[in-house]
């Protein structure tokens, strides 16, 4: 028996106190900008990672942004996915229903992640990464649009700054009073879908019923989709010609007083040096609703292929932890998708985040489904044929809702 028990604790080759730790190698897709604050706070956070955990390489790999989603489908289907990628809810919308032989694309996180991590996370944020049932990333920021201001414009035209209890009627007053030969008073994309939807939540209008199904047509879209051509038709304080480029670009060399943006590029806006206020978006008059903006979210998602699930759960813990989102928010203005940072003290003292958070809580949740990433192209195709004159609000909108029907029914 004692010669049983002693053999028991002889060290067997592959098990022992000698033998060497196995190195798992983790790929990693991100869509920060080259050289930007957003990339540098990523790879320092990879590197701080790696030397917490010497048994795990990471190999960071930059995708363009709109290159992303595309280009890990066909990865996935070559059976060569990275194993840790970074996703939007409406880009898992998008591949939720996509398999390769039999399997999904990503790994369900639910069994990785104990209820107490997960109750961490700000409740819409994290049902944003499920898709049906799965929980397909951690969220790890929240993105939305408010208005931001040139207080100089402002000031120059004696023109009261936005205040929270602002209605449409004071935005388009302000709006003309900021017009003029070479600037205007509002630049907002008036042909892009996502700059209309906040218009179209505010005069009580969805795009989705309790049941998913599309509802482009539903009461207060046709008043929403004439306001908003209005702005540049009956107003003449927005250009349709305005694009999302073209609109930051407008706003940093002070040709636009006011526009609708996400805090993403408020490092931009300063770095242009004007003077910026932010101010939630304003009530619409007609229906005593704020206009709402699509709250959307970003988080880590691993691969279904992934060979190193269990470190690639680690590193996604890692990048979504309360540190590295605190730093992201404090000097990208990224909105964090921890519950815990909305009080933190730094945070909490910051103006810019502060507006950006309470523009969140009115933001217009959408279901994470296929039917959303659909959504932006008809409402799209429904602004630029009521924009020429090819047909009237109603009807283009009815044929937008008509066509996503028809898709989702294939």
């Amino acid at each position: 028996m004692v010669l049983l028990i002693a053999a028991l604790f002889v060290p067997v080759s592959g098990f022992g106190a000698e033998a060497e730790t196995e190195t798992a190698s983790l790929e990693v897709w991100h869509t920060f900008g080259a050289n930007s604050v957003d990339e540098r706070i990523f790879l320092d956070a990879v590197a701080a990672f790696e030397a917490a955990h010497p048994e795990i390489v990471v190999e960071p790999v930059r995708i363009p942004y709109l290159q992303n989603l595309q280009q890990f489908i066909n990865s996935s289907q070559g059976g060569e996915a990275p194993d840790l990628v970074r996703l939007s809810d409406t880009e898992l919308g998008r591949i939720g229903h996509i398999s390769v032989e039999g399997l999904p694309l990503l790994e369900d996180l639910r069994p990785h992640l104990t209820p107490v991590q997960r109750s961490r996370f700000e409740p819409r944020a994290l049902n944003a990464m499920r898709y049906g049932t799965s929980l397909y990333a951690i969220p790890v920021s929240q993105g939305t649009l408010a208005l931001i201001y040139n207080k100089a414009l402002f000031d120059a035209a004696g023109v009261d700054y936005p205040r929270d209890d602002w209605t449409t009627d004071d935005l388009i007053a302000a709006a003309k009073s900021l017009t003029g030969d070479d600037a205007l008073g509002f630049a907002v994309p008036l042909k892009w879908s996502y700059w209309f939807i906040p218009f179209l939540t505010g005069f009580g209008a969805t795009l989705f019923d309790s049941a998913d199904n599309p509802t482009l047509d539903s009461p207060g879209s046709e008043r929403a989709l004439e306001w908003f051509l209005d702005l540049e038709r009956v107003h003449g304080v927005a250009a349709s010609s305005t694009g999302i480029e073209n609109m930051s670009t407008q706003f940093q060399l002070s040709r636009a007083a006011m526009v609708l943006d996400g805090s993403w590029n408020w490092n931009a806006y300063l770095a242009a040096g004007l003077d910026l206020g932010v101010a939630v978006m304003p009530v619409v008059s007609e229906t005593g609703l704020r206009m709402g903006p699509m709250f959307s979210v970003f988080g880590w998602a691993v691969s279904k292929q992934s060979a190193s699930k269990v470190e690639a759960v680690k590193l996604a813990q890692w990048l979504s932890s309360y540190d590295v989102q605190k730093e992201f928010a404090l000097e990208t203005y990224m909105i964090p998708a921890l519950g815990a940072l909305a009080t933190d003290p730094e945070i909490a003292a910051d103006t810019t985040l502060n507006i950006y958070l309470q523009q969140a809580e009115f933001g217009a949740e959408v279901p994470t489904t296929r039917a959303t990433f659909m959504v932006f192209e008809q409402l799209e195709t429904a602004l630029e044929l009521t924009s020429s004159g090819q047909m009237d609000a109603r009807s283009a909108l009815q044929a937008a809702n008509e066509e996503m029907n028809r898709i989702l029914r294939r």
